[in-house]
């Protein structure tokens, strides 16, 4: 009789257990996928974007960025991106006027809650405009650049990732300031971000190959841990995203938030210039603690923020291990990126005035 009622206990455990994943899968699949797409209405600009293997879609989800908006939109024109779509969740500030001065741009919006929508909402960005198409999924307050990028163009990098079946590259995040402490910036909406914010500090960085179940990585392919928030609130920031991708039906995107499953990971990597430590950051590190706006692994780390920064209002960001960031290929020639032989020859057949680049 004991085994008996051990065995029915079992198998009702596994049937609840059963009924769970079950639920669990179909509100990720088809529930929250289909609020999100009920939620978002189109503000401003096509709502259909044709663009070829070559040509490259920048995808951002945003919020109050009328400081970044600007200087995000020429840097990925210049660039020489096709089209921006941006989805705004609930701006109070001018972002969405800035934007609606720009064309080819896309402006959606939707009011559900970030906590709990965050990974639906880039889903659906990305299912809706890009698949088999190069895109890039960029934060209001990051400027993408990958080596080189001053004598290779946009379309000859991408004609590279595709010629080798590549269909992701990593990202990673480097995080910019000013010789200002924080409580001393006066940021405005008609900055220049890469001519305000020019230190970096990768003195406190952590270099961990990257997990092979994101992906068909290189062995020297790595992704970064800590950084300058390391130093300054001693938060253990993962710094490294699958931003780039070729959206393909089979592969599982924004795994963790930025990893990606199910692709073939370039053997390149580029950088997401980031620009937290604005004068905003204080009020925006305020207001996630007051609303629990992130998730709790996010939770934790504005918490930590906010710690520090009642130490210290005036935080000086620029420690004595800072640099000045002159052109991106120093971070090359810093560890912070990696190139291979086979993009090097890319570059000096394909790139102007690339054949004195050395490996």
């Amino acid at each position: 009789m004991f085994f008996k009622d051990i065995y029915q206990y079992l198998r009702t455990f596994q049937q609840r257990i059963t009924r769970r994943m079950q639920m669990s899968y179909i509100l990720e699949n088809y529930i929250h996928p289909l609020i999100v797409s009920l939620s978002v209405k189109h503000v401003y600009g096509p709502r259909r974007i044709k663009y070829n293997i070559d040509e490259l879609l920048v995808l951002c989800l945003l919020r109050d960025g009328e400081l970044y908006i600007t200087s995000f939109i020429h840097h990925y024109f210049s660039l020489g991106v096709k089209h921006i779509v941006f989805l705004d969740n609930g701006s109070t500030d001018d972002t969405i006027k800035i934007a609606r001065q720009h064309e080819n741009v896309t402006i959606l919006r939707t009011k559900i809650p970030y906590r709990k929508y965050e990974t639906f909402m880039k889903k659906y960005l990305v299912k809706r405009f890009s698949r088999n198409r190069w895109n890039l999924f960029s934060d209001i307050d990051e400027l993408f650049d990958y080596p080189y990028s001053d004598k290779l163009g946009l379309k000859s990098f991408l004609n590279y990732l595709n010629a080798n079946s590549y269909t992701a590259v990593l990202a990673h995040m480097l995080d910019m300031f000013s010789e200002v402490p924080l409580g001393l910036l006066k940021s405005d909406k008609s900055d220049d971000l890469k001519k305000t914010y020019t230190f970096y500090d990768i003195s406190n960085l952590r270099r961990e190959r990257y997990p092979s179940g994101y992906g068909d990585s290189k062995e020297n392919i790595n992704w970064h841990i800590g950084g300058v928030r390391k130093t300054l609130f001693n938060t253990d920031n993962y710094l490294t995203k699958a931003a780039l991708i070729l959206y393909k039906q089979k592969m599982r995107i924004f795994v963790n938030c930025h990893q990606v499953e199910f692709a073939s990971i370039a053997d390149v990597t580029t950088v997401l210039l980031h620009y937290p430590f604005t004068s905003l950051f204080y009020k925006k590190v305020a207001d996630a603690v007051e609303t629990d706006r992130y998730a709790s692994s996010a939770s934790q780390e504005y918490e930590m923020y906010w710690k520090r920064l009642q130490e210290d209002k005036n935080l000086p960001i620029k420690q004595e291990n800072a640099c000045q960031l002159t052109r991106v290929d120093e971070l090359i020639e810093r560890d912070f990126l990696v190139i291979s032989e086979s993009y090097v020859q890319w570059v000096k057949q394909y790139g102007k005035a690339a054949k004195s680049i050395n490996y």
